[in-house]
């Protein structure tokens, strides 16, 4: 019952892994809190409005310094806030209002705010920290206050005013952007927001140098002026939104891709494919707007849906929203550059690659860009493809498509070996042949591929 890497901080109880599943604790030092979290009606309140996972009590043997022991609903994908969209970050932040709200009318708050405790199941952000509450004491401010200002106030008012990309610094400043920083990244027209300059500049400025308040005596905050400042908060974080703006694959489909019949074809093949081998998770990387994730929308079939286009995944995103879609969970991902291992002993946030696992990959449209506009050779490509799935439906592009020749048009072409009689010897070390079609309509070939082993 060893604490995963990403729990061992909480002194309420940590999460482990035991036989496929993954279980948290819950130690004597919280029993006073998990009990008025459940007999209050706040876990009722919260699971009727899915803010906060469900769990059970496992029958599992606690040891000394817990209570007993917590079986939470199981998450087919663990995301971090720099591979979300704007509008996930959004909805993510609202949801940790919301359970702060809720709290508070049951004599409980949130005692932490950060963007680890928020994942996406069932095509919504939820709270997966069953122990996140605790009693609240009247007059007593949030505690959680600064840490969601730089979790999640900064990362968003700097991807409104500067640039949609920039919660990517999330990577380099795991526990938030420091408020500093943040103020000095924005424009100066942003402090004319009343709630930009309340949390942004003006909380910087109370928390820095001299400004810091260091003596004992604590401020007193009234329930309705925290309600007042929860309330605030949850209306400017739902007022918030991005200009619109262009990116490389954006309209993918109405203006690049080289013709519906192709479109069409592909689809078929690839449905055909899927037909001959049993799934349950699918991997679509490179996934753009979805076009081929959305083949199983609504389905028993967990998808996810790979892109390094923000707008593409946005789309997407609030499409699925739009439409209920509950089993696609879309995420920014740059294949050449993913998120890396970071935190306590680069061991706390696994990469991306490290926490995928699906019964089959989708690699469409992708492997000429990977290798001639990244210059990745096909042998380290397919090895690549090889760690994540058993079964691999990829599309080889040959250099008489368009879109190569679009790729070579103003460089000089290296690629002697970018064939398909190459990739295919590429392919013999890691994979099996299921099936191979050309497209009729273009120099592409599908292949069905199973993983050796």
């Amino acid at each position: 019952m060893e604490a995963i890497p990403s729990s061992f901080r909480d002194q309420s109880g940590y999460v482990f892994f035991s036989d496929g599943l993954f279980y948290r604790t819950v130690n004597n030092s919280y029993i006073n809190d998990y009990d008025r979290l459940m007999q209050s009606g706040l876990y009722e309140r919260l699971q009727k409005k899915e803010l906060l996972i469900s769990h059970m009590i496992s029958n599992l043997k606690p040891d000394l310094k817990a209570a007993f022991i917590l079986l939470p609903e199981q998450l087919p994908q663990i995301s971090y806030a720099w591979e979300w969209s704007f509008s996930m970050l959004k909805d993510a932040a609202l949801c940790t209002l919301n359970n702060a709200l809720e709290a508070l009318e049951y004599g409980m708050i949130l005692k932490d705010a950060n963007t680890f405790n928020i994942q996406f199941l069932n095509g919504k952000p939820i709270l997966i920290d069953t122990l996140s509450f605790e009693i609240h004491h009247e007059k007593e401010s949030w505690i959680a206050y600064r840490q969601f200002c730089e979790q999640f106030v900064a990362p968003l008012v700097l991807m409104k005013y500067c640039n949609a990309s920039l919660n990517k610094l999330l990577l380099a400043y795991p526990d938030g952007i420091p408020l500093d920083i943040c103020k000095s990244m924005l424009p100066f027209k942003a402090r004319w927001n009343v709630h930009v300059y309340l949390h942004i500049f003006l909380q910087s400025k109370l928390s820095s140098g001299k400004n810091a308040k260091t003596g004992s005596s604590k401020q007193e905050f009234s329930k309705q002026k925290l309600l007042t400042l929860l309330n605030g908060l949850k209306s400017f974080i739902t007022s918030l939104h991005i200009p619109a703006d262009k990116t490389t694959w954006d309209n993918y489909y109405e203006e690049t891709i080289l013709s519906k019949e192709y479109l069409d074809e592909k689809k078929m093949l690839v449905t055909s494919f899927l037909k001959e081998i049993s799934f349950h998770s699918l991997l679509d990387l490179g996934s753009n707007d979805g076009e081929f994730s959305l083949m199983y929308q609504q389905t028993e079939k967990q998808i996810l849906s790979l892109d390094e286009d923000r707008n593409c995944i946005e789309r997407l995103y609030l499409h699925c929203k739009k439409n209920e879609i509950e089993n696609i969970t879309p995420l920014i991902c740059d294949l050449t550059s993913p998120s890396p291992d970071i935190g306590w002993n680069n061991e706390e946030r696994p990469a991306m690659y490290k926490r995928i696992q699906t019964d089959v990959t989708l690699a469409l449209a992708l492997i000429h860009h990977l290798a001639i506009a990244k210059n990745i050779p096909l042998a380290k490509i397919v090895s690549f493809l090889a760690g994540f799935s058993q079964y691999l439906i990829i599309e080889f592009v040959g250099k008489e498509d368009p879109k190569v020749k679009q790729l070579l048009a103003n460089r000089k072409d290296i690629f002697d070996r970018y064939t398909l009689p190459h990739f295919k010897e590429c392919l013999l070390p890691y994979y099996d042949i299921v099936k191979e079609t050309k497209i009729s309509v273009s120099d592409r070939t599908l292949f069905l591929l199973k993983r050796k082993g």
